[in-house]
């Protein structure tokens, strides 16, 4: 076991295999075999614990990676699985709970089995929002079925031609763009913030996802497990800096901090079971002006700014101020009304000084 902790403890820190071999003197295929096995187990553990969550803001996003190549040198030759990998990810922005997580193509079948996942964890009607993947919308609408409120944050980088652009794309006036896709989400609520700010961490604990290193998969199956050990070091046996707890404390799921020997006799026992079942959705607790149906069917909540909403009065247009009126430089004494008007006489020049 003390050999185990040690061989679990570098990988969740990012160690590569190679590096681990001559840290612990095991020999690679034996490294390799036993972070499958406990890879495997986490699934199963992660699969177990994480269920019947009250989450009400969940945050979608992907992170690439690749196992053995990159798409561009994959030839009809190499098997399926080379080329680019996505690992899927459902962020609880309250708790910063891991919820659900997969590993495949960047198509619309592994976003289907994703959000099908994540539908069978949550207990309340959530507010989802994610980048703007297109394949989302038809997921979200067969798993949720309307019980969501889903809205997509599209970020626009404006690429230089700087060498360093990947690394520090440039921003203008507008960045960020939110829309709502079903329901009535909370703009204010609308981030992926949280999911970007994991993946950071994401790549430290797992080496398999740095960029521009040698310690990627070379299999699926191995990708696979890599990234169910992060997930569950991260959520059982890591503090958050924000929380002062872990995740899966923050979320209920243990009650205190894990090991890395707690994990690791906790995955390795965990048999296998059956995925979670959906169950029936109820709503969040309400705040602000809200009112429920009789029917008890949902609320009515007041949205400022909305179709029905009274147009605000405008606003009184300040008093006009009269302009000042020049007056002549030489006034007439003005005649007795008694007499007629004088007449004309000749015309008498007069000279104006500018400084008077």
């Amino acid at each position: 076991m003390e050999t185990r902790v040690r061989i679990a403890s570098a990988l969740v820190e990012g160690t590569s295999v190679r590096a681990v071999e001559r840290q612990t003197g095991v020999a690679k295929s034996t490294i390799l075999r036993f972070a499958v096995e406990l890879g495997e187990g986490c699934a199963r553990l992660h699969n177990r614990l994480v269920q019947g969550l009250c989450e009400p803001d969940i945050e979608l996003d992907e992170q690439w990676s690749f196992i053995a190549k990159k798409d561009k040198r994959v030839t009809a030759e190499d098997p399926a699985e080379y080329g680019d990998v996505f690992t899927f990810t459902a962020f609880a922005r309250r708790s910063k709970l891991v919820i659900s997580f997969a590993v495949g193509k960047r198509d619309q079948a592994t976003t289907d089995a994703f959000l099908a996942d994540l539908r069978a964890r949550v207990l309340v009607v959530p507010q989802l929002t994610s980048d703007g993947l297109s394949v989302y919308i038809p997921a979200v609408d067969a798993s949720f079925r309307g019980c969501a409120d889903y809205a997509q944050v599209i970020k626009q980088y404006g690429y230089s031609k700087s060498p360093d652009h990947k690394y520090e794309p440039a921003r203008d006036a507008h960045f960020i763009r939110k829309t709502a896709v079903f329901g009535a989400p909370d703009p204010k609520r609308m981030s992926t913030s949280g999911v970007e700010r994991y993946h950071l961490t994401a790549r430290h604990i797992n080496g398999r996802k740095r960029r521009l290193a040698l310690s990627f998969s070379k299999t699926q199956r191995s990708h696979r497990a890599a990234v169910a050990l992060s997930v569950c070091a991260y959520n059982l046996t890591r503090i958050h800096a924000s929380l002062r707890v872990s995740p899966g404390m923050a979320a209920g799921l243990v009650e205190e901090l894990w090991s890395v020997e707690d994990l690791i006799r906790a995955a390795l026992a965990e048999p296998a079971a059956a995925p979670p079942v959906p169950q029936a959705l109820t709503l969040p607790a309400q705040t602000g002006p809200v009112r429920q149906v009789k029917t008890g069917a949902g609320w009515l909540r007041l949205v400022k700014g909305g179709p029905g909403a009274a147009a605000p009065a405008a606003p009184e247009p300040p008093p006009a101020t009269p302009l000042p009126v020049a007056k002549p430089a030489v006034e007439p004494d003005p005649p007795p009304p008694s007499e007629p008007p004088p007449a004309p006489g000749p015309r008498r020049m007069v000279q104006l000084s500018l400084f008077d």
